[in-house]
């Protein structure tokens, strides 16, 4: 009983690991040049601090506690302050929202890993194995002919 209760307390951790939220990032490109900007309230807080002050739609109280693509807008990326983006209009600024380094991703990445090792080395334990054996039987084989011969 103690086995399944801590089995399904492993999973219950591998789930919440799994399903938590991972970075998310917005890329602004301005005439061929591009930079990322990490998204959510305590990347935006910083970032925005270095550039100018906060009004009031960019406050704290007003932003979401999450990091969305939704704020990956052109908008958002003019009003970040990047030396090359300061004389482009909203026509010469193209956005991309991504998301790296995802929780899933590492488990299954990691996971595959490790079952592949296992197996792997599962099957070099088996050969070790069969190859002692044969071994062995060879030399009790060859002791039970000396024997048998000396009659």
């Amino acid at each position: 009983m103690a086995r399944f209760q801590l089995l399904v307390l492993l999973l219950a951790a591998l789930m919440a690991l799994a399903s938590a939220s991972s970075p998310r990032f917005c890329k602004c490109t301005c005439f061929k040049n591009s930079t990322i900007i990490p998204l959510g309230p305590q990347h935006q807080s910083d970032q925005r601090s270095l550039f100018h002050a906060p009004s009031p739609l960019q406050d704290p109280v007003h932003r979401s506690t999450t990091s969305s693509c939704s704020e990956c807008t052109k908008a958002f990326c003019l009003s970040q302050g990047i030396s090359f983006c300061k004389d482009a209009e909203e026509d010469d600024v193209v956005t991309m929202c991504f998301q790296r380094d995802s929780n899933k991703d590492k488990i299954i990445v990691w996971g595959f890993i490790f079952g592949t090792s296992g197996l792997l080395g599962w099957a070099a334990f088996k050969r070790v194995l069969e190859w002692r054996e044969a071994r062995n039987f060879g030399r009790a084989g060859a002791s039970y002919a000396a024997m048998g011969s000396s009659r």
